[in-house]
């Protein structure tokens, strides 16, 4: 059943608090989320998010790829980083990850019906998928280490300016500022968040680049299970 015109909002959060029902766009543009969709989008048949590296450690299965993050690196013991630029050595295999913002929002926005990331690389056909639902949609930012990110609020206002062209409206001022962020070009904001200067910082000063393209992905990751206690995404597409 349609929604109602009224009920066609979107918003936005700053920080992963509080209950979600509906429709839920997880974001962690620098990166996860990002790096998510470069693994569907390379051919990786499955993605299963844990809370954190000691979680994923438990849930690799054996020929599984395991990738995560601690301080923007690849931790010791793990077969790949968080860099979307890695993501086509994991083709054809199932993918374990957690990260240090990214997956932890993921596991608090469980309880959403309905689980996407959303990332610039693939903002069109998020906002697409998130609309072709019908309802209210919360586009929940990670944030970096319990504070937002510039980074995350500009990139759910990039979602929320195609949302718009679906017949959403903002509701509330985080959606309208973010609105307001999204006219500003995506590298210089993403170069100029906390997130990317970290990586900067790190020299992985090229990933940030990756991040900050737009509308390059057909692919949305999109919750499909569970698998004990790790949250199960594949390939979504419109």
């Amino acid at each position: 059943m349609g929604a109602r015109a009224e009920d066609r909002v979107f918003r936005v959060h700053p920080l992963p608090q509080g209950v979600y029902e509906g429709v839920a766009v997880v974001i962690d543009v620098i990166r996860a989320t990002t790096t998510a969709a470069a693994f569907l989008e390379a051919g990786v048949p499955a993605l299963v998010l844990a809370a954190d590296l000691g979680q994923a450690q438990a849930l690799r299965r054996p020929g599984e790829v395991l990738a995560g993050e601690r301080g923007g690196l690849r931790p010791e013991g793990f077969d790949l980083g968080n860099s979307p630029r890695e993501a086509g050595l994991a083709r054809g295999r199932t993918v374990v990850m957690a990260t240090t913002n990214g997956t932890r929002a993921v596991h608090a926005a469980r309880t959403a019906r309905v689980l996407l990331l959303g990332s610039l690389n693939s903002a069109r056909k998020t906002a697409e998928m998130a609309a072709l639902w019908g309802e209210g949609v919360d586009l929940v930012c990670a944030g970096k280490e319990g504070a937002p990110g510039l980074d995350d609020l500009y990139t759910a206002g990039v979602i929320g300016q195609r949302l718009l062209a679906w017949g959403f409206r903002p509701q509330g001022e985080m959606a309208h500022l973010a609105l307001f962020l999204a006219q500003n070009p995506p590298l210089a904001v993403l170069r100029s968040s906390a997130a990317g200067q970290a990586l900067e910082g790190v020299g992985l000063g090229e990933d940030v680049e990756v991040c900050a393209r737009v509308d390059v992905h057909e692919t949305v990751p999109v919750r499909t299970g569970y698998r004990d206690g790790g949250v199960v995404f594949g390939r979504g597409r419109c």
